[in-house]
């Protein structure tokens, strides 16, 4: 296709890039050192992309590009307001900029130049909460079985998606959403009077929004596992070497390579160090499932009961 000379461009300036139907993501990492170094890199590759989509009759969007630094919150350097996409070619035309955003949009997802994920699950608790308000309206008039599936179409549609991203957030953003979802439950059984939903959930089956993470991990590892996702998944999750001396219980070749060394507490988030960190916390049987169907009851099942016990 087309695309893939754009794909030439930017990988030889040393970035990297991400292709989807509507949208392109160029991205690069860089030490706070290095940043005007990093930024001249970026602009050149702009000017060269805006130089080949002209000569293939296409045109660059400035207005829509968004720019986001992310940076560990311990680094607290001042960030410039803008970077120069395309310069002015004269002094009557003026140069075009890029404000760098504090939070930007991506695929559907919000996110904020530390990665806390605030405000993508504000904008989750928003959204649910139109929904809940709009079934409230017409509760009285659905069966139980009808409500249950509205909430898994309206409510856990939003609270599961991307909510791998999720993992590691603070206490406060997790009980956000987890009130979300007990009043879904409210609104199955018809009761707004503030009592424990922990019961109810369990008759419903429903997995807590902390579990529901962790069952979306381990279900991406199983996919990179057993090659049913991308390449640049699997590269993340490697078995860990076997061992000529070692212990029975570390013998498992299942297991995943861990590291151990991180040096900011952020990193926990990064799906290389999380998944392999909760996929050696399943037991064997689980890991040892044939098929993805097999699997994901397994889990659940196991994920259930830690829940509930």
């Amino acid at each position: 296709m087309y695309t893939r000379e754009l794909q030439n461009i930017v990988e030889k300036y040393g970035l990297k890039i991400h292709l989807f139907a509507d949208d392109t993501q160029i991205y690069t990492s860089f030490i706070p050192d290095t940043y005007n170094m990093a930024l001249a890199t970026l602009q050149k590759c702009m000017l060269e992309i805006k130089q080949w989509m002209k000569t293939n009759y296409l045109k660059l969007n400035t207005g829509k590009a968004e720019v986001i630094i992310l940076r560990n919150k311990a680094d607290k350097s001042p960030n410039p307001t803008s970077i120069i996409l395309e310069p002015g070619e004269d002094p009557i035309i003026p140069s075009i900029e890029a404000k760098i955003e504090s939070v930007a949009r991506n695929l559907a997802i919000w996110f904020d130049s530390t990665l806390s994920m605030s405000a993508y699950i504000s904008e989750i608790v928003q959204a649910c909460n139109i929904q809940l308000i709009n079934l409230w309206r017409i509760a009285k008039k659905l069966p139980k079985q009808l409500k249950i599936k509205l909430v898994h179409a309206l409510v856990h549609s939003r609270l599961d998606y991307g909510n791998a991203l999720l993992y590691g957030a603070t206490k406060q953003d997790l009980a956000r959403l987890q009130k979300i979802q007990n009043s879904a439950v409210r609104f199955i059984y018809g009761t707004r009077k503030r009592r424990g939903v922990t019961q109810m959930r369990k008759e419903l089956h429903f997995l807590p929004v902390d579990i529901r993470i962790r069952f979306k991990l381990c279900l991406m590892t199983y996919k990179c596992l057993n090659g049913l996702a991308p390449s640049y998944l699997r590269d993340l999750v490697p078995l860990r070497k076997p061992k000529k001396r070692t212990h029975r219980a570390n013998s498992d070749s299942t297991l995943l390579q861990r590291s151990y060394r991180h040096k900011y507490s952020s990193t926990t988030k990064a799906f290389s160090i999380c998944a392999p960190k909760l996929w050696n916390e399943l037991p064997r049987v689980i890991g040892e499932a044939g098929s993805i169907d097999i699997f994901k009851k397994r889990l659940k099942t196991h994920l259930f009961d830690s829940a509930y016990e």
